[in-house]
């Protein structure tokens, strides 16, 4: 008796543990952890998002963070910067991931200070090859006036030195311009990267038809 009532417990015990094993196999994985599992995570693996795609984002914000609360607009220029920071590292990100899926910018907020349009929507045409280059000229420099402007001002409530002040500038610039010439090599030239379509098409080409009822009609010769 006392050996059945052992094993009972055992096999309970063991149907416990396979149910809990089998439900954790089978949770969908929580966002954040793996967006961009075939390119590296967009979302929760630093501030800003894609922290990885940008270097020298994360020395100027080290500089500033915790640092220039003692001003009162302070914080909120600290977060605007991050935010712009975060919206060039995903779009080359998105620019630069074989999936020709718009992924890692979709998360990005729209900011009426610094955007021209949701950024999410600008690697979309770029992607389809179907933004113009003064469209993406007028968003990049927007971003580099705004936060070149917002650095100017976390330096002066930072209390930088000048020398420190030109270093985190001539950085910002440099991560302006490495996200700006990956854009204009996958925005203006080369064909669509569209995911579900060939390459060189895209769901916006023209493209001839013809009925079957006209098919069969030779070329008209006579006057019109």
């Amino acid at each position: 008796m006392t050996l059945f009532v052992g094993i009972s417990v055992i096999v309970i015990l063991l149907s416990i543990i396979y149910l809990i094993t089998a439900k954790h196999l089978t949770m969908p994985w929580q966002r954040g952890e793996t967006e961009g599992f075939f390119g590296g995570i967009a979302v929760g693996a630093g501030e800003p998002n894609c922290l990885h795609t940008l270097n020298g984002a994360a020395e100027i914000l080290a500089r500033f963070n915790n640092k220039v609360g003692g001003v009162e607009e302070g914080n909120k220029d600290y977060a605007e910067l991050q935010l712009i920071l975060s919206k060039m590292a995903c779009l080359k990100k998105d620019l630069m991931s074989p999936s020709g899926i718009v992924e890692a910018t979709r998360y990005q907020p729209f900011a009426t200070s610094h955007d021209r349009e949701q950024v999410s929507e600008t690697v979309a045409r770029c992607l389809a090859k179907t933004i113009p280059a003064r469209d993406l000229d007028i968003s990049f420099d927007t971003w580099k006036n705004r936060g070149l402007a917002l650095l100017s001002r976390l330096c002066t409530a930072g209390d930088l030195s000048e020398a420190e002040s030109t270093k985190m500038e001539a950085l910002f610039n440099s991560i302006w311009a490495d996200v700006y010439d990956v854009a204009r090599s996958q925005c203006i030239s080369g064909q669509p990267q569209i995911a579900g379509h060939a390459a060189g098409s895209s769901p916006r080409d023209p493209a001839p038809t013809m009925t079957a009822d006209v098919q069969d009609l030779r070329e008209y010769e006579g006057y019109f």
